[in-house]
């Protein structure tokens, strides 16, 4: 919104070669945004990696340990189900619950 409310005002203003530097600028940001939602991918599916070895503190092991603050953090949460008079419940409610993720 930002971007576009500056682009606005300098279209406005009457700026020559506006449009090579929103192209320009365009890149840029789908290269910055790309590169961002990629670390987040992967932060995302280094969060539900199983642990596998024998427990030894290599180096692998000792890195990844440092590397464990950028996973992403997934809040855990108590469902409790009921059954009562053949009606199944939860609690918290389903989409209460999907909210939090």
């Amino acid at each position: 919104e930002n971007v576009q409310k500056i682009v606005d005002e300098l279209s406005l203003a009457g700026y020559s070669d506006l449009s090579s530097w929103v192209e320009t600028v365009n890149e840029k940001m789908g290269v910055v945004l790309g590169r961002r939602l990629e670390e987040a991918l992967v932060a995302w599916a280094e969060t539900f990696e199983i642990a596998e070895g024998d427990g030894a503190d290599d180096e692998a092991n000792q890195k990844k340990k440092r590397d464990r603050k950028k996973l992403v953090k997934i809040p855990k949460i108590s469902v409790e189900i009921m059954l009562k008079n053949q009606e199944i419940s939860a609690q918290p409610a389903v989409p209460t619950a999907r909210a939090l993720f």
